[in-house]
C-alpha cells in the first residue's frame, strides 16, 4: 500500500491508478477519482477541490475527516465506507443520487450543495447545516435530524411524524416542505 502524507496532488487522474492507497493530510486539486475502485483506501484529514469522483465505488473506504468543495460526488454510496471514524463535509458540491442510509454524520456540513434525490434513511444527522442546498427528492425517513439548520434550503419535504426534529431550524418562507405529506394549501 502507498502511503502519502502532507502532498498536493493537481490535475491527477487517479481513475487509472491500481494499487490502494493511503493518504494523510493531502489535498487534491482537480483531480479526477470517477468510477474509481477505492476499496480499502483512506483518505485522514484530506481535502478535495473541485475533483470528480462520481460513481467511484466507496466500500470499505475510509473518509475521515475530509473536506469536498465544489467537487461532483454523483451516485456515491457514502453508506458502504468504513464507518470508524466517518467523518466529511461539503461546500457547493453536487451529491445528486447519493446514499447516506444509516451513517453516522452528526454536524455535517452541507454548505450551498445539490442534494437531489440523495437517500438520508435513518442517517444520524444531529446538528447538520444545509444552508442554501437544494433537497429536491431528498429522502428522509427516522432520520434523526435534531438541532440541523434547514433555514435556506430548498424543496425538501421532511415528513415530522416519522424523523426527528427537535430544535432543527426552518424559516417561515420554507415551512410548506414539513407540510407536503398532509397535502394543505399554504397561500
Amino acid at each position: 500500500m502507498k502511503f502519502h502524507q502532507d502532498e498536493t496532488f493537481r490535475n491527477i487522474d487517479f481513475s487509472e491508478e491500481k494499487e490502494i492507497a493511503e493518504f494523510d493530510n493531502c489535498s487534491f486539486y482537480n483531480c479526477k477519482f470517477n468510477n474509481k475502485n477505492l476499496f480499502g483506501f483512506n483518505f485522514t484529514e484530506c481535502e478535495f477541490f473541485t475533483c470528480d469522483l462520481s460513481s467511484a465505488n466507496l466500500k470499505n473506504c475510509s473518509l475521515n475527516n475530509c473536506h469536498f468543495e465544489e467537487c461532483k460526488l454523483l451516485g456515491l454510496r457514502f453508506d458502504m465506507c468504513n464507518p470508524f471514524l466517518f467523518e466529511v463535509n461539503f461546500k457547493k458540491s453536487q451529491l445528486n443520487f447519493s446514499s447516506f442510509f444509516q451513517c453516522n454524520m452528526k454536524k455535517t456540513n452541507f454548505e450551498d450543495c445539490s442534494l437531489q434525490e440523495v437517500d438520508f434513511t435513518e442517517a444520524e444527522l444531529e446538528g447538520s447545516n444545509f444552508e442554501d442546498s437544494i433537497l429536491t427528492g431528498a429522502v428522509f425517513e427516522r432520520s434523526n435530524l435534531t438541532q440541523c439548520n434547514f433555514t435556506t434550503a430548498q424543496n425538501f419535504n421532511i415528513n415530522p411524524e416519522i424523523n426527528i426534529l427537535k430544535a432543527a431550524q426552518f424559516n417561515k418562507e420554507n415551512l410548506s416542505g414539513l407540510l407536503l405529506n398532509y397535502q394543505i394549501k399554504i397561500h
